[in-house]
């Protein structure tokens, strides 16, 4: 009886430390990497700026994403976007440097500048 107390007291501290430390937004979701267009890409909306951008994941798979900050980010910058799968909607972002970035990736992304944004 005391060992199940005592397991089960352990269970629920590791569950609450690591629940403190896991972000729910990077939780089970996909990860894609985007580079930031110049700022007359981003759309004013109520609570900051939103990009509307094509990610690429490291199978080179497409997809459009929206991305919403409360500043304008810096031109030029490569980004590693976490989203959900079916909600074009990016959930948590993280700026990366261009040599983490899959040089593919950046190719396709130079390439592809004119056409970053949606139709």
């Amino acid at each position: 009886m005391k060992r199940n107390l005592i397991a089960v007291l352990i269970i629920g501290v590791i569950l609450v430390l690591g629940w403190r430390y896991v972000d729910p937004n990077r939780l089970l979701a996909d990860v894609y990497y985007v580079k930031v267009p110049s700022a007359e890409m981003a759309t004013n909306v109520s609570d900051g700026y939103r990009y509307d951008l094509i990610g690429y994941d490291e199978e080179r798979k497409k997809r459009p994403l929206a991305i919403t900050t409360p500043s304008l980010l810096p031109e030029g910058d490569y980004l590693k976007v976490y989203v959900r799968e079916e909600n074009p909607e990016v959930t948590d972002y993280e700026r990366v440097n261009a040599l983490e970035v899959p040089e593919q990736l950046k190719e396709e992304q130079e390439g592809d500048d004119s056409e970053s944004s949606f139709p």
